[in-house]
């Protein structure tokens, strides 16, 4: 059960209420609809406010110089204002916000409020099945997926991040909703599954997609545990991402959900190297390039990963008592060679810069600096004691002979 608010004019920013109050004084209807309607009874912070108005999109347009066109097929304008942007959309399916409200999703989004009146529209009964904690198709559920098969990830992530229940109807027609769900844009998939997955409860969500079959088409190969080890993570997405997708072919899923490149490669990177506690590191040199190539938020994310893996695994039942004590054992290394400190992650902690190299060695920038900035890195790597100007030099003078004497021992060619 949820308790619910009486929606406060106040909570609106005046620059959505001057727009909404612009375009009613042109003489058409508009007012609040959706999502932020919903979080304003649930007395949430809202983000994104959306509004349905019987203005076309042209009149829209004329009326606010600054506005944008993003969806004229569905006569959506977006509107920028002092407080965020403003989505505007013509009423769909007649002239009426009536029909507009009968073709939105669930009855929770299906709820319209004027801020200058406060006047509430309800036709479904959302008010009612967001105080019950249900969540319910407006009408019949698998007219309503059919209609944009997108919504059947919306159910699971507002499952995900309001706890409710779903409608008897609605499991089945989300269900069938997973093969017309292959034709959607990838971006507007990914963006779902972001918002589920750091919802608070992104395990109810992901139970759904799994249940349903949505999860095996969008991530083969997904772990039994992914939803409670997900559960047990902070609500971070790159780590959360990796939790859900560990043991799976990260990178090209995340490729195929058009994620950005320098995220899919962190969560990849993280998936690939987990279990850290598996990760052969013999002695601190290991440790240490292990902290320089990831970086210490890096194997902070693979530790709290492994610790999120094993608190899923005792809950199932699992014995974990050894593996506990191999990573308190492992974070206890790691925290040790961080108070160490020299760890050379990067070319600024060395002693000696680029300038020093080329003067040393009698050179001009290039790639002869570089490679002779990595070989120090590595020295440091191996002795941190050495990240001292003289101490480099000496290693730097030792690395320009063997290369020299390897040039001499070279064969003509």
């Amino acid at each position: 059960m949820n308790e619910l608010h009486a929606p406060r004019a106040d909570a609106v920013p005046q620059p959505v209420r001057d727009a909404l109050a612009a375009l009613r004084a042109a003489g058409h209807e508009a007012v609040l609809v959706g999502g932020c309607v919903r979080d304003l009874l649930l007395g949430l912070p809202v983000a994104d406010f959306d509004a349905a108005s019987s203005a076309p999109a042209e009149l829209v347009l004329e009326l606010f110089p600054r506005a944008v066109p993003i969806g004229l097929r569905h006569g959506t304008v977006m509107i920028p204002t002092r407080a965020g942007p403003l989505d505007v959309t013509r009423f769909r399916a007649g002239a009426r916000l009536e029909d507009d409200l009968a073709h939105r999703d669930f009855t929770v989004n299906a709820i319209a409020w004027d801020p200058a009146d406060g006047r509430l529209v309800d036709p479904f009964g959302g008010a009612r099945d967001l105080a019950r904690g249900r969540l319910a198709a407006v009408g019949d559920a698998r007219a309503r997926l059919a209609e944009d098969p997108l919504r059947a990830l919306r159910a699971a992530r507002l499952v995900a991040a309001l706890g409710l229940e779903l409608d008897a109807g609605l499991p089945a027609a989300i269900a069938e909703a997973r093969e017309p769900l292959r034709r959607v844009a990838r971006e507007r998939v990914r963006r779902e599954l972001e918002a589920l997955l750091v919802a608070p409860r992104a395990e109810i969500g992901l139970e759904l997609l799994r249940r349903t079959g949505i999860e095996a088409e969008l991530a083969p190969g997904v772990a039994d545990d992914a939803a409670a080890v997900v559960a047990a993570l902070p609500r971070d997405l790159e780590l959360r991402l990796a939790g859900w997708l560990r043991g799976t072919r990260a990178e090209a899923i995340l490729a195929a959900l058009r994620c950005g490149r320098r995220r899919a490669l962190a969560v990849a990177q993280i998936v690939a190297r987990h279990p850290i506690d598996r990760v052969p590191l013999r002695g601190d040199a290991d440790l240490r390039r292990l902290l320089r190539r990831l970086g210490c938020s890096g194997v902070e994310a693979l530790l709290a990963l492994r610790e999120a893996e094993l608190n899923a695994a005792e809950c199932a039942g699992a014995a974990t008592a050894a593996a506990r004590a191999a990573l308190a054992a492992l974070r206890a290394r790691i925290e040790r060679v961080e108070r160490a400190g020299s760890l050379a992650l990067g070319r600024s902690d060395l002693a000696l810069d680029g300038r020093a190299v080329m003067a040393l060695l009698g050179v001009d920038a290039g790639p002869r600096v570089g490679a002779a900035l990595r070989h120090l890195a590595d020295c440091v790597i191996e002795d941190p004691s050495c990240n001292t100007p003289e101490r480099l030099a000496e290693r730097l003078r030792a690395w320009q002979a063997a290369e020299r004497e390897a040039a001499r021992s070279e064969p003509w060619t």
